[in-house]
């Protein structure tokens, strides 16, 4: 049952809410219906009450028109029933009505354009803080109504429901009407030209992918300008505001990022590669730098689409060649060499250094991917290799790519691999305790690494430390493929015994040559007291304007 409840703990995250109300909806009618009344009227408040919340508080929440339309017309009918139809009755209960079929419209139609968190010197009037105020306005109509049907006085009722309806109509008409003259926007503008950023930025995605921005904030702050957190999608708006490091401007259309770039903006940074950088790569006069999220050899590290910015930032010789190597033709003078900043939490073991008579191997599969030629992920075999490893007697510690939280199937995967390593011995560290460290803390903490075709296999060559790659199955060769399988032992999860793989990997050290030499070639090859220095050195080059 809990493995169930694991692999769609999604679902019923969107559907349990929907469902509340809904069960809430049919009691209270049942209950107006057939009495007695006051009960009825107190499961419809409730009811009304939670629609509210949820829809306030979750985003993307469903609107439960429906289930506000049934109260209002069954109190409608049960007030009707006391004390006889009327004008004023139907009169209400029209306004009502419309009310919650121009609701979408009007919430959409209102919607800023422009949604800000920690700009100085930018405020909103009061009137326009309110949130969907026809949605507040209706379902407080609603709720009088339905009190109205408790054989409340029903004229004073019924003109309370409509004039709620109608004050957050006016209230929904002030909105629209700064909106449509784009007073958020312009007021926004002004508030970035005062501040004068002289970077942004971008990103388009979902929460669970906030450690893609979040990667890169401490090393444009230490480039001293300021700047401005550009996102795309509301579901991120709150884990990036939550993030504290810069201003977010949360700009829903394409028009709206008009706004955003005000004069001193020297530099727009994107960390992957979403369809919607196109459209701040339009604007001219301004440097495009993609940094993406990490140096892997993955279909992502040499995107065709990468050839859009002026300038693209790679670790090393390794992330130049890695689009030649693949047919992507990308001119030279594009390609920067900044190394991977964020290795220099990464704690340097010396070479020739033997591991542990028990060694603490961190098993890091990437995700599942969503397309054919990304298909890295080794957590569909994840039992199996920590079986191994813990065979060899080795110490492991679980950490899953985020993402991965993502997927049904991924989250019973991750499930198994946690009672697997529970039930062996305490030293163990399932998903649950690796989740509250960095990886680069658990980088640290190990002395051996398990991973898939990703950055955690780049990132981890800066340790000296040995590791092996998952041969998968996705390319029949992988070695010629991904350049950086050569400094690690493969492990055939696809369709072989793992056994001498283990063996070689926690045993004798085979690829530490070729390690050290693929450490540069991937890397670079700066003094670690100044590795992250490169990079903050290009950041600040790039907003800088040409003379």
């Amino acid at each position: 049952m809990s493995r169930l409840v694991d692999r769609y703990r999604r679902v019923l995250g969107h559907l349990l809410p929907r469902a509340a109300v809904w069960l809430l909806t049919l009691v209270a009618t049942a209950l107006l219906l057939l009495g007695p009344a006051v009960a009825g009227t107190v499961v419809a408040v409730v009811a009304l009450a939670a629609t509210v919340w949820w829809r306030l508080t979750t985003v993307g929440a469903d609107r439960h028109l429906v289930a506000r339309a049934v109260l209002v017309t069954v109190a409608a009918g049960v007030a009707a029933r006391s004390g006889g139809w009327s004008w004023p009755l139907l009169s209400c209960l029209a306004v009502l009505l419309l009310g919650l079929m121009a609701e979408p419209t009007v919430a959409h139609a209102t919607r800023p354009a422009l949604r800000v968190s920690g700009l100085p010197g930018f405020s909103l009037p009061l009137l326009a803080r309110v949130p969907e105020p026809l949605f507040l306005g209706v379902s407080a109509g609603a709720t009088v109504l339905t009190l109205g049907a408790a054989d409340a006085a029903l004229p004073v009722t019924l003109a309370a429901a409509v004039s709620l309806a109608l004050l957050g109509l006016a209230v929904a008409t002030y909105q629209l009407f700064r909106e449509r003259t784009h007073a958020t926007e312009r007021a926004v503008r002004t508030a970035l030209t005062s501040l004068g950023p002289a970077y942004c930025l971008y990103y388009n995605g979902v929460p669970h992918g906030a450690y893609q921005v979040r990667m890169w904030l401490p090393y444009l702050k230490r480039t001293g300008r300021s700047g401005v957190l550009v996102i795309r999608d509301p579901r991120f708006f709150a884990t990036a505001a939550a993030l504290g490091e810069l201003p977010v401007v949360l700009a829903r259309s394409v028009e709206s990022l008009e706004y955003v770039a005000v004069p001193s903006v020297g530099a727009f940074f994107y960390v992957n590669n979403d369809a919607k950088n196109a459209n701040g790569v339009r604007f001219g006069g301004i440097t495009h730098v993609h940094l993406g999220h990490g140096d892997s050899d993955k279909p992502a590290s040499y995107s065709a689409t990468t050839a859009m910015f002026d300038q693209i930032f790679v670790a090393g010789q390794a992330g130049v060649d890695r689009f030649a190597q693949h047919g992507v033709l990308v001119p030279r003078e594009k390609f920067v060499l900044v190394g991977r900043p964020q290795v220099e939490h990464i704690e340097v073991r010396r070479p020739d250094a033997q591991l542990p008579e028990h060694p603490v191997v961190l098993y890091a599969p990437t995700w599942r991917g969503s397309i054919g030629d990304s298909l890295f992920g080794s957590l569909r075999h994840g039992e199996r290799i920590v079986a191994a490893l813990l065979a060899a007697g080795a110490t492991v510690w679980f950490r899953p790519h985020p993402y991965s939280a993502r997927d049904a199937e991924s989250r019973v995967l991750i499930s198994r691999i946690d009672t697997l390593l529970t039930d062996s011995a305490p030293a163990h560290r399932p998903s649950t305790a690796t989740a509250a460290m960095t990886v680069f803390e658990c980088m640290n903490g190990s002395d051996v690494l398990v991973t898939d075709v990703s950055s955690v296999a780049s990132d981890y060559l800066y340790s000296n430390k040995p590791f092996a790659i998952t041969d998968t199955g996705v390319v029949a060769d992988l070695v010629a493929e991904y350049p950086v399988a050569r400094a690690a032992v493969l492990l055939p999860v696809a369709d072989g015994d793992l056994t001498a793989a283990v063996a070689d990997l926690l045993g004798p050290d085979s690829r530490r040559q070729v390690r050290a030499e693929t450490r540069g070639y991937y890397l670079g090859d700066w003094p670690p007291g100044e590795y992250a220095d490169v990079f903050v050195t290009a950041a600040a080059r790039a907003m800088t304007p040409a003379s």
